[in-house]
């Protein structure tokens, strides 16, 4: 997590103090491919989220991802429903943000024997918190590259999970303010 947030700084100090006043839009909409582990397997998916602007710094967000996996006739599954706020830094070219997230987690994980599935699920608080950037393409349009710190509390195990989610996919923009 420390490159992340070393890039972060980085970039940040980079920007002109003057790319502060850079429009901020209304709402911004992401979507793309994500991945996390879940123990030591592997599993990929999609996020999708939305922000909403409620100062020029500072949003709400609601998040939502997916994730799959599968090997030698196990399968696993994990879904993110979580929401924060955001912290954004605007320059002209690109944003820098940060969000911390709550809500819940819901693991899956299963066997198939003779063509027979086996799933067994639940449900667990989960926080997350992380950041990335948003690199502007048009007015509306921007590509983002993103790594979030996920904690799942698991109640029946009494135990925290603790993995990594890296999300890249595109931003699209909605009205200024």
């Amino acid at each position: 997590m420390r490159p992340v947030l070393t890039l972060a700084l980085l970039v940040a100090a980079a920007v002109p103090v003057t790319a502060s006043a850079a429009e901020a839009p209304s709402a911004e909409a992401f979507a793309g491919y994500s991945y996390t582990k879940s123990g030591e397997e592997a599993l990929n998916g999609g996020e999708a989220s939305l922000a909403i602007r409620l100062t020029h710094w500072i949003s709400a967000e609601a998040d939502l991802s997916a994730h799959y996996g599968s090997a030698l006739g196990t399968h696993q599954s994990r879904l993110f429903f979580m929401g924060g706020p955001r912290f954004a830094y605007r320059g002209r070219a690109f944003t820098v943000f940060t969000h911390y997230l709550a809500g819940g987690a819901r693991s899956g994980s299963g066997l198939t024997v003779l063509g027979v599935d086996i799933t067994q699920s639940q449900t667990d608080f989960a926080m997350a918190f992380g950041g990335g950037v948003d690199v502007r393409l048009s007015d509306r349009w921007g590509v983002r590259a993103q790594a979030d710190y996920t904690l799942i509390f698991t109640k029946s195990e009494g135990s925290t999970e603790k993995e990594p989610r890296l999300s890249a996919g595109f931003v699209y923009r909605v009205g200024s303010r």
